[in-house]
C-alpha cells in the first residue's frame, strides 16, 4: 500500500495531551452518529442493508486496488467496508486499511493487533470521523487448513480460540482482545483501547453516544465513545458470533443453539444493560442471522435441519408480529435486508425472497442458481443487488422480482458492499484479495429475465403455439403428398369401417375390438 502510515499510540500522560490536538478534543463534546451514509456494516446500526440513492444497473468496474492477506499463512482477507467522506475503510487481520472512493488509491494503513477481520463502525465528533474497531486474537488466530483444531466459521458457530484476553499464543506472543479508535484524518487514536474480555467477531455497533460490541462468548458491552469508559457489560449466556442492531434505545444480539439449547434473539437496553427481552423459536433451529430493524421491528433468520423460517418481532416487547417458514438453508452471518414494506432474503443457493413486512407473505422469489456465500445483497433504489462467489453481481428488479442484470465475474469471491455516493465499494477474496468499486455502465444493455422457479403460463403457451402451428402445417402437407402415392387406406368397395361386409361377404373385424377366443391379444 502506498503511503504507509501506523503512527504509535499515546500512552500515559502524554495521552490526555495528544487528545486535545485532535479536531473537536472530548470533554463535554456531543456525539452523533457518522455523517456518512453507510459508516457501518449494512449501512448503519439498524443493519436494513438498503441505500435511497446509488448507481443503477447495468455496472463496471470503476477500479481494484489489491491487498496482500495477512495473519497466519497469510491466509486472511478484509472485513466488509465502511465509508467515512471520501474514504472506503476496511479491518485487515494486521492493519486498518484505507482508499479513495472516487479513485481507489491508497489512503492509509495502520497497524492493528491480530485479530478477526470484522468492521468497524465510524462516529462523528463535532463534524471528525473516527473508525472504532476491535483487534486481538486471544490465545491466537484459528488452526491452519488440515490442523486438529481449527475455529469455527460464523457458519458453524461456537467459542472463539479463547475467551480470556492475554493468553499467550503458539509462537508466545499475546493479542489482548480491545476496542480501539481511530481519527480518520490523523490517524491518531482518541482514548487507550479498551480492554474486553473475550475475542469479537460481531464488530462494532455505534448509536447515539456509545459504541456496542460482542464478545463470542456472549457478552454484550457497551462504551461511552466520549472517554472510552465501560458504561455496563451483560452476560446474555450463549454463543455471538454475529453483528448486534441498535434502534430505538436498544440493542439486539443473536445467540447460537448448540443442538441441545435453541438459538435466541435478546433486546438490550442501551443505558442500562438490562435484558429487556428474550425470544426463542417454536421450530427445531440451531443457528439465527444477524437481526435488522425497520418500523420498530426486527427481523432474522432461524435455521435448523428440517426447515427455516424468517420471523418479525415487535422491537419493544419481543413479540411475535409474524413467522414465515421457507424451503431453504440459510447461512448464519448475513441479516436479512429491510426496506420499502419488504424483507428481502437470500440463501447460499442464490434464490432471493421478497416477504411482505406487515404480514410475511411472499411477493416473488428469484433462483438466481449462483452460489452467494459469506457475503450479503444490498438494496441500491429500486434494485437488489446480490453479489456471488464468482465475482458476479445480479440486480433484482423489486417491483416484479425479475433480473435486470448480471455480470463482471471474474471468478473472485465478492464479499458484503458499501454504498458510496455513486459507487459500490466492495471487498473481494481469492487470488485478488483487496477492493473493488462499481460504478454506472451507459453502454451497458439491461435483460428481463422472470425467476426460474416461476411458471410464465402466458409466455410458455406462446412459445409452444411458435413451435406447434408449423409443425403440424408440416404433418399435413406431408400427409396429403402420402396420400396422393399410396391411394386410400380403404378403396370404395372395401365395405365400412363400421363392421360392414367386404367383397367375400365376411364382415370387418374392428381390430381394436375385444377378442377373448384370440390368445395373441
Amino acid at each position: 500500500m502506498a503511503a504507509l502510515r501506523s503512527p504509535s499510540a499515546p500512552v500515559g500522560a502524554l495521552f490526555a495531551a495528544l487528545t486535545l490536538l485532535l479536531p473537536g478534543s472530548m470533554g463535554a463534546t456531543a456525539l452523533a452518529q457518522a455523517s456518512s451514509t453507510w459508516g457501518e456494516f449494512q449501512g448503519g446500526p439498524a443493519r436494513a442493508g438498503a441505500s435511497e440513492t446509488g448507481p443503477e444497473p447495468p455496472y463496471r468496474r470503476a477500479w481494484e486496488t489489491s491487498v496482500a492477506p495477512e495473519g497466519p499463512d497469510e491466509r486472511f482477507g478484509l472485513s466488509a467496508p465502511v465509508i467515512a467522506g471520501d474514504l472506503a475503510i476496511s479491518v485487515g487481520p494486521e492493519h486498518v486499511v484505507a482508499v479513495d472512493v472516487e479513485s481507489g488509491e491508497p489512503s492509509f494503513s495502520v497497524d492493528r493487533d491480530l485479530g478477526p477481520s470484522v468492521p468497524g463502525a465510524v462516529a462523528s465528533v463535532r463534524g471528525a470521523d473516527v473508525l472504532v474497531y476491535t483487534q486481538g486474537w486471544g490465545a491466537g488466530p484459528p488452526a491452519a487448513p488440515g490442523a486438529t483444531t481449527q475455529s469455527p466459521s460464523p457458519a458453524t458457530p461456537s467459542a472463539g480460540p479463547s475467551d480470556s484476553p492475554g493468553a499467550p499464543g503458539d509462537d508466545g506472543q499475546v493479542f489482548d482482545s480491545e476496542l480501539a479508535t481511530l481519527d480518520v484524518e490523523s490517524q491518531r487514536q482518541l482514548w487507550p483501547p479498551v480492554p474486553l474480555d473475550g475475542v469479537s467477531r460481531s464488530g462494532v455497533t455505534v448509536e447515539g453516544d456509545r459504541a456496542f460490541v460482542g464478545l463470542n462468548g456472549g457478552t454484550v458491552v457497551g462504551v461511552d465513545l466520549a472517554d472510552g469508559t465501560v458504561a455496563w457489560q451483560r452476560d446474555l449466556d450463549g454463543q455471538l458470533v454475529t453483528s448486534l442492531a441498535a434502534s430505538d434505545g436498544l440493542v439486539f444480539a443473536g445467540l447460537q443453539g448448540d443442538g441441545e439449547t435453541p438459538p435466541v434473539l435478546a433486546a438490550i437496553d442501551q443505558a442500562t444493560g438490562e435484558v429487556r427481552w428474550r425470544y426463542e423459536p417454536t421450530g427445531a433451529a440451531s443457528i439465527v442471522s444477524a437481526p435488522s430493524v425497520a418500523d420498530s421491528a426486527v427481523h432474522a433468520v432461524f435455521t435448523g435441519l428440517s426447515e427455516t423460517s424468517v420471523v418479525a418481532l415487535a422491537a419493544g416487547t419481543g413479540e411475535q408480529i409474524w413467522s414465515q417458514r421457507l424451503d431453504s438453508a440459510f447461512d448464519v452471518a448475513a441479516p436479512p435486508v429491510v426496506a420499502g414494506g419488504a424483507v428481502y432474503v437470500t440463501d447460499p443457493r442464490g434464490q432471493s425472497r421478497a416477504l411482505d413486512a406487515a404480514s410475511g407473505e411472499q411477493r416473488w422469489d428469484f433462483a438466481q442458481n449462483s452460489i452467494v456465500l459469506r457475503t450479503v445483497p444490498v438494496l441500491v433504489g429500486d434494485h437488489l443487488i446480490v453479489p456471488t462467489i464468482d465475482g458476479e453481481l445480479a440486480a433484482i428488479e423489486v417491483a416484479t422480482g425479475e433480473l435486470v442484470w448480471r455480470g463482471v465475474a471474474d471468478g473472485s469471491p465478492i464479499r458484503a458492499m458499501a454504498v458510496a455516493g455513486e459507487r459500490l465499494i466492495a471487498v473481494s477474496g481469492g487470488a485478488q484479495n483487496g477492493f473493488v468499486a462499481f460504478e454506472h455502465d451507459p453502454a451497458g444493455t439491461l435483460v428481463r429475465e422472470p425467476s426460474p422457479t416461476t411458471l410464465a403460463l402466458v409466455p410458455m403457451l406462446g412459445a409452444m403455439a411458435v413451435v406447434a402451428i408449423p409443425l403440424l402445417a408440416l404433418v399435413l402437407l406431408l400427409g396429403r403428398a402420402l396420400a396422393s402415392r399410396m391411394g386410400p387406406a380403404f378403396p370404395d368397395d372395401a365395405g365400412s369401417a363400421d363392421g360392414g361386409p367386404d367383397d367375400d361377404g365376411v364382415p370387418i373385424r374392428d381390430p381394436w375390438e375385444d377378442d377373448e377366443e384370440d390368445p395373441t391379444r
